[in-house]
């Protein structure tokens, strides 16, 4: 006959059972949202990236562009070659001061390695940096003058070789001459080739490793000079050349200026690394939780289990005979052993309950141990701390982070409390100030903010946080960067039962074709996420009576107005109660 389990194995395994599996869940939560969170971080890094190459290539590229537009209006140089498109007598000098002034600006800007002149004829007219020459060059000819119907042109990568036999990669900027004193007159252009290195010094730091590509896919920069000419595809760039990228996070965008795409890649073992770090983390802590519960459990019922062998001993004592046998009572025996022993005489009527008793006393201490362990999360626990925190910084005479955390937890209770439910417009607006108050932290200056509501629109029900992508955005991409004082107007109205509500910035604004793209109802974009959401809700909230329209002018303002149906009552209660 099999032995049945003792008390001591009983307890481990049901503790070890009905505490594992929550430890296990927990660690197994852990680890999904740890896997979530490095994502997102590897996501936002990766976004900030390409936006600051973005930058950075659009940056270089004006710089080269803005020393083009120099050189083909300027007055001095238009009349040397208009002299020369005339056959001037003094044509050998016409030259020479053409190729000194190219000499000239070439010495003078790092990474122009070369500058070309095209006549009205074809003839071409250069300085090539890497051999110092006005009459010798491996890589300016005439065919470069790709120059038709347009104003301004990005041409090809070239290669040219110099001593050693060094690979040098350059890009060409080509702009037509233009007299302003007669702007359809054909004087020539004027083509600038840079060096392409000066393209991933630009763009250094942002990423791994980076690459900028034509728009048929051509590598035009790359860490290594190898690479330039392959060929890749955006939906395919697992792999460039020889090399695979299987283990990197490859993102891109395309440099609105220039046409071209940036291609980065981010090393995922880092993060492959952490994420097995914490895996077995995880596995050690449940492990050393398993062994510490275990140990608790023998010191625990040690004595108990001493004592129940001693009665046991003296019952097949009885059951022998031998009923003067006696339980010795020690020091550290239970309450239940000692009442056991008292009542020995007793022990066929008592052993029912006694057994019961040490039953409930076990499943009673069992209890109080898991409760004792269950984490309870107080949902007020934020708020509490943020109040903390603001008394800790007030005891300080931090007064400006006091209020920033004042305005931190009325952001939070405001976002949190009945999430999508109804509000006014003038407890969004009001809400929305305290935002902008931590925004204006981020961005280092004041910004003002300027109200006008009629009394009829303050107390206009709307949904909230409708408001704050748009608040953002202006802050984030208008107001950034700004050399003017930051401002922000925000006006409220009703007309024709429709609540109007105007967002306006004096940031940097935006060309006229993102405003058109913006505009379109069917527009997606990933790093717009926030305008379309706002474009789904307003769609939920109140079908197509909604409407978002974007304006703006360069470097004067950008405005956001928003027209929703003011709602009826009933609605608002539907609203209300369904959350």
């Amino acid at each position: 006959m099999k032995r049945p389990w003792g008390i001591r194995i009983r307890l481990i395994f049901m503790l070890l059972t009905l505490l594992f599996i929550p430890i296990l869940i927990f660690a197994g939560v852990s680890q999904l949202r740890l896997n979530s969170s490095m994502e997102e971080s590897l996501d936002s890094r990766v976004q900030a990236g390409l936006e600051k190459s973005n930058r950075s290539l659009s940056l270089t590229l004006e710089k080269y562009y803005t020393l083009l537009y120099d050189f083909c209006t300027d007055d001095d140089m238009i009349d040397l070659v208009e002299k020369f498109n005339a056959g001037a007598e003094d044509m050998e000098s016409v030259k020479i001061r053409i190729r000194r002034e190219l000499k000239h600006i070439c010495n003078r800007n790092d990474g122009v390695i070369g500058l070309a002149v095209f006549t009205a004829d074809g003839t071409c007219l250069y300085y090539d940096g890497l051999s110092s020459s006005t009459s010798e060059s491996l890589w300016i000819n005439s065919s470069m003058n790709l120059l038709q119907d347009e104003v301004e042109m990005y041409q090809p990568i070239k290669y040219a070789t110099v001593a050693g036999n060094d690979p040098v990669y350059v890009f060409s900027i080509q702009r037509r001459l233009i007299d302003y004193r007669d702007i359809h007159k054909e004087v020539g252009s004027v083509l600038i080739s840079v060096d392409e290195r000066v393209l991933q010094d630009a763009m250094k730091g942002t990423g791994s490793e980076i690459f900028v590509l034509e728009q048929d896919g051509r590598v035009l920069s790359a860490p290594n000079n190898s690479m330039i000419g392959s060929t890749i595809r955006l939906d395919q760039i697992s792999r460039i050349g020889n090399r695979s990228y299987s283990e990197y996070k490859a993102a891109s965008v395309t440099n609105e200026k220039s046409g071209w795409n940036i291609v980065e890649f981010y090393p995922l073992s880092h993060y492959q690394k952490t994420m097995r770090d914490q895996f077995w983390l995880q596995v050690g802590m449940v492990f050393g939780v398993c062994i510490v519960l275990v140990s608790a459990v023998l010191i625990v019922i040690h004595p108990v289990i001493v004592s129940v062998e001693a009665v046991l001993k003296a019952m097949h004592r009885v059951e022998e005979g031998d009923f003067t046998t006696r339980v010795e009572k020690r020091g550290n025996m239970p309450a239940e052993v000692v009442e056991i022993a008292d009542g020995f005489n007793e022990m066929v009527a008592q052993t029912d309950l006694l057994l019961g008793q040490v039953r409930q006393s076990a499943l009673e201490q069992k209890n109080a141990e898991i409760s004792a362990l269950e984490a309870q999360i107080d949902p007020h626990f934020l708020y509490n701390t943020l109040d903390t925190i603001n008394w800790k910084a007030i005891a300080r005479e931090e007064y400006e982070i006091s209020e920033m955390v004042g305005d931190l937890g009325d952001i939070l209770r405001y976002a949190i409390k009945n999430a999508g439910g109804v509000t006014t417009l003038g407890e969004e607006i009001a809400w929305l100030k305290k935002y902008t108050r931590l925004q204006q932290e981020k961005l280092g200056k004041e910004i003002q903010i300027f109200c006008s509501l009629t009394s009829e629109a303050a107390k206009c029900p709307m949904h909230k946080l409708l408001l704050q992508p748009f608040v953002e955005n202006s802050i984030r991409h208008g107001l950034h960067g700004s050399k003017k004082e930051p401002l922000l107007i925000i006006t409220g109205e009703l007309e024709n039962g429709m609540l109007r509500v105007k967002i306006e910035d004096n940031g940097k604004g935006m060309p006229e074709e993102t405003v058109t793209i913006l505009n379109q109802p069917d527009y997606h974009r990933e790093d717009h996420f926030g305008i379309e959401n706002v474009r789904k809700r307003l769609r939920l909230y109140y079908g197509e009576a909604a409407s978002v329209l974007f304006e703006s002018r360069p470097s004067e303002y950008t405005r956001v107005t928003l027209c929703i149906p003011v709602m009826e009552e009933k609605k608002i209660e539907n609203c209300d109660s369904g959350r």
